[in-house]
């Protein structure tokens, strides 16, 4: 058997944080002492190593030997005769090692793994290791991408796996609002030899290499080898710069617990702030990881315990901000303490269904929460169950592209002023209605779809407003039901204008009483079905957001930076994007107070 092995390189972290049996945190060096227990504790044992392996780096081998039951015996033993091969072994082992290497001069930590050993890793190894590495050794330009799995921050896929049929390059790749879990990238002969120190004879062509949490170069290497990649990745990271930034922001992971608490005790916090009316810093919008079919049920359900009674309350549409649920909390108990209060939000369930009672969507509420703080000078955002760090970098970027966008796609029409300390959106929105070229279609959804608030037309194009109190957090929720109603709209011109027919005859024949409804059913007097429909066919669809500043401080869309939600720039530029992809125009403006 070959004494060569492909291997993933880690390196283990310095230091970490541990909750203490006070609950308290507590600095933990990670030393070997250190892993030496947390190994034993796992069932790994330690292995007696050769003497002088070594000059530069100390070694230390774990291994564990795990029986497992053969799942898949009870099944076979139905179908083949009791004698047979097949049936005599009910059990096997699993075998895991884990080396550790330690440098005796920088008292840094390496591992490899093998078997299932990885997973005794970590809590205490660098969750981007290979990642630095391949960003000191390509460039954004350089051809060498052969595949990678993404995670992604905005839009409707969580995250997606690629393979590419001709190599790429980051540049060519590049997703915003995205970052990478994990690249395999293709180095060059020239590369492997210069920087891994691998000889002409070994290297006949170019090889791929892995790069995630740990590094691995698609070789088989010796012992020897890997002591001599890792002194170069060593060197690698404390000699020389990042030629490319690969990932500008950064996924919270387990061993940031302390950090994570602390968030979330700020989103405790606020919860409890709205609950007693206070002001709270914190918008907390609710959204399901599955948007498409959140945004699109009939029906929402909302579920919790209180006072050992099980409550709920149905809604007509989805809940999309969390003071909606406190408000009917408190409509049963208006004096829970925080404790109870945290309890009950931790517990509470919603479940989003159609008028049919197909299920959608089911979640606790707390797997609904999109938010973004602001910590220690930094910021963070919550988005489908994980916490991410936002570097400086993207935030200049993020701005730097959504001011791009606001400067070239300004919506020069005149809406009304909005007197947002006495007046609702549905307040504004109906101070358009009989104006010339304008149709107030607030509160009309057909299939579940807002297709506007405000329809103006001119000569050549359509404008589809939609209006919005606050550049905050609720921006992603609205980006999603500006696309869905894009799409929708783009659609309808093949369905026969179904969709739009809807929409007039859904405001046509409301049974609605207020003052609002009626005088908008009145607007359609003044144009039949057909004149509607036809107001589409000739002229150019443009959707547009309409946004109106609820913050103290005066600033405006000309400078972006002041504006401190990164989720609504995300969102923004978002809807951009799937706005390009639809082929439909899309504007922006600001309403005035």
């Amino acid at each position: 058997m070959s004494e060569n092995l492909q291997v993933g390189i880690y390196r283990l972290k310095n230091e970490i944080v541990e909750i203490d049996k006070k609950n308290l945190p507590k600095k933990q060096t990670v030393d070997i002492t250190y892993l030496t227990k947390l190994f034993r504790e796992k069932k790994y044992k330690s292995q007696i190593v050769q003497p002088n392996l070594s000059d530069i780096f100390e070694i230390h081998l774990f291994f564990k030997r795990t029986p497992s039951k053969i799942r898949w015996k009870d099944f076979i033993s139905k179908i083949a005769d009791s004698n047979q091969d097949i049936l005599k072994h009910k059990g096997t082992n699993n075998e895991n090692y884990i080396l550790l290497l330690r440098n005796i001069k920088s008292d840094i930590v390496y591992a490899t793994t093998g078997g299932f050993g990885h997973t005794a890793l970590q809590s205490v190894a660098e969750s981007d290791f290979g990642i630095e590495i391949l960003s000191r050794i390509v460039k954004a330009e350089d051809k060498t991408l052969r595949s990678t799995k993404e995670k992604n921050l905005t839009g409707g896929i969580l995250g997606e796996v690629k393979f590419f049929r001709n190599e790429y390059n980051l540049n060519e790749n590049e997703s915003f609002g995205n970052f990478y879990q994990e690249l395999h990238s293709s180095l060059n002969r020239k590369l492997l030899i210069k920087i891994f120190g691998f000889s002409q004879q070994e290297i006949d062509s170019e090889c791929l290499c892995v790069a995630k949490n740990s590094f691995s170069i698609k070789k088989s290497i010796s012992f020897n080898q890997l002591i001599s990649i890792i002194e170069r990745c060593e060197n690698l990271i404390d000699t020389v710069d990042p030629i490319v930034e690969i990932n500008a922001v950064k996924k919270l992971n387990k061993t940031e617990k302390v950090l994570i608490s602390k968030l979330e005790k700020k989103i405790s916090k606020s919860i409890l702030e709205k609950y007693q009316n206070k002001q709270s810093e914190i918008s907390i919008e609710l959204c399901h990881k599955d948007f498409d079919k959140y945004l699109h049920a009939d029906t929402c359900f909302l579920k919790y315990k209180l006072n050992n009674k099980e409550l709920g309350k149905e809604f007509e549409k989805p809940l999309q901000n969390i003071q909606t649920i406190l408000d009917d909390i408190k409509s049963h108990d208006s004096n829970l303490s925080k404790d109870r209060l945290n309890t009950l939000i931790s517990r509470a369930h919603i479940e989003c269904k159609t008028n049919d009672g197909d299920l959608l969507t089911s979640d606790l509420l707390s797997n609904h929460f999109y938010t973004e703080i602001y910590h220690q000078n930094k910021s963070y955002f919550l988005a489908d169950k994980e916490w991410y760090e936002i570097k400086d970098s993207f935030t200049k970027k993020l701005n730097e592209q959504c001011q791009s966008f606001i400067n070239d796609n300004r919506f020069n029409k005149a809406l009304e002023k909005w007197n947002y300390s006495l007046e609702k959106e549905n307040d504004f929105n109906a101070k358009h209605i009989g104006k010339q070229n304008f149709l107030v279609f607030d509160k009309i959804t057909p299939e579940n779809i807002e297709a506007c608030d405000i329809l103006h037309w001119d000569s050549s194009n359509i404008y589809l407003i939609h209006v919005k109190a606050g550049f905050d957090n609720s921006m992603r929720d609205l980006s999603h039901q500006i696309h869905i109603a894009a799409r929708r709209i783009k659609e309808d011109s093949k369905d026969g204008y179904s969709f739009l027919t809807k929409m007039y005859n859904s405001l046509k024949n409301t049974k609605g009483k207020s003052t609002y409804m009626l005088n908008a059913k009145n607007q359609l007097n003044k144009i039949t079905e057909k004149e509607f429909i036809h107001l589409f066919k000739k002229r150019k669809l443009i959707f547009v957001l309409a946004v109106l500043d609820t913050a103290t401080t005066k600033r405006d869309f000309k400078n972006i930076k002041k504006y401190d939600s990164n989720i609504a720039k995300f969102s923004l530029h978002e809807l951009v994007k799937n706005m390009r992809s639809l082929a439909i125009d899309f504007r922006i403006t600001e309403i005035s107070k």
